[in-house]
Order: structure tokens, then C-alpha cells, then sequence
């Protein structure tokens, strides 16, 4: 289960990807927030189903496995109201 907080860091590394114009990827997401693999699916699930966010579905693991993830309206609501 991912807590509010690190959802808000969770969408502020997928805008940080925007950014810079380099797509954010579950491991680069990994690598950037120092989470296990497990932790970033689980909360990119979450996410995902508050449609905070939007990516294009990948072959990797653990799932859901993304790549090219972007934040939604929603998700640049959310963030900016941090």
C-alpha cells in the first residue's frame, strides 16, 4: 500500500522526468526514489487507479511495469496543491 506521501513523491519523480524530457520508467523510478522494485509497482498501481497518472504498459516486473509515464491532470492538481 503506498501512503500519501509517497504517492506526492511518486508523481514529483514522474514530473521530474517530464521535465528533463527523459520519460520516467519503473527503474527509473527505482533508482531515483530508492525504492524496491515491489514498492513502485505497488504504488504506481494505486496511481494508476486514481488515474494520477498515464504510461505506456511494459513486458518487465514486478507489475504493473511501465514505461513513457506521465502525470494526468489530476496528478498535477494533486502535486501543485503539495
Amino acid at each position: 500500500m503506498c501512503d500519501g506521501g509517497q504517492l506526492l513523491d511518486l508523481l514529483a519523480a514522474i514530473q521530474t522526468g517530464e521535465d528533463s524530457d527523459r520519460l520516467m520508467t519503473n527503474d527509473l523510478l527505482v533508482k531515483r526514489l530508492k525504492w524496491k522494485p515491489g514498492e513502485v509497482a505497488s504504488c504506481l498501481a494505486e496511481a494508476k487507479q486514481r488515474m494520477l497518472l498515464w504510461g505506456v504498459p511494459s513486458g518487465g516486473t514486478p507489475k504493473p511495469y511501465f514505461e513513457d509515464l506521465e502525470l494526468t491532470v489530476q496528478g498535477r492538481r494533486l502535486l501543485s496543491g503539495r
